[in-house]
């Protein structure tokens, strides 16, 4: 039972920190949960948790240079899991919610979504074309106007099923993957880049 119980511990802390490292990768792709990156270190730092518990399950039950080094790892896992937290708290106090919708496709499926944030100094604005399903929408990056280029994003408009134009200082015509919400054109102004524009 003790081993059956310590098994599941380990698979538990695992799977939330799989999971909260997954989305944390690749935020801004499933718009219910993703894009609450806060969240997202809540729930590692409850698996890193989960995994320090183990540790120390196994450093109780442990002899030798087995129970020592499942009391150094249960140290480890318990500070990542304090940073994690604490680096959920920051994220949470400085997250930025500034979202607006400017268009919405003529089937109601697909709407474009601009958020004005920073990339730590600049203001930048992300765009990003996402499916109307509330908590499952799905989203695809379109692309981030960077405020050095002197471009930024006022309205868009869908022109087809998997084209959306994007208006404003200037205008880009971009394609993206209906199917499976992916893009296939994206627009990079200025000293903005995909891995720079972090929302």
């Amino acid at each position: 039972m003790w081993r059956k119980r310590t098994a599941w511990l380990s698979v538990a802390g695992g799977l939330l920190v799989a999971v909260a490292g997954l989305a944390v990768a690749n935020p801004f792709r499933w718009t219910g949960l993703g894009d609450r990156t806060w969240l997202w270190t809540f729930v590692g730092a409850a698996g890193l948790g989960t995994l320090c518990a183990t540790c120390v399950r196994l450093a109780v039950a442990g002899r030798g240079l087995a129970r020592l080094a499942s009391a150094l790892a249960a140290v480890g896992l318990c500070l990542a899991a304090l940073v994690a937290a604490g680096g959920g708290l920051l994220v949470l106090a400085f997250r930025d919610g500034d979202q607006r919708v400017v268009a919405t496709s003529p089937d109601g499926r697909f709407e474009v979504v601009v958020h004005d944030t920073s990339n730590i100094i600049d203001p930048v604005q992300g765009a990003y074309v996402q499916t109307t399903n509330g908590p499952f929408s799905r989203r695809a990056y379109l692309g981030c106007f960077n405020s050095e280029s002197g471009a930024s994003v006022e309205s868009a408009r869908f022109v087809g099923p998997d084209t959306v134009i994007l208006e404003g200082t200037k205008r880009w015509e971009l394609r993206f993957d209906s199917a499976n919400v992916r893009s296939i054109e994206t627009v990079e102004e200025g000293a903005c880049t995909r891995q720079l524009y972090t929302g």
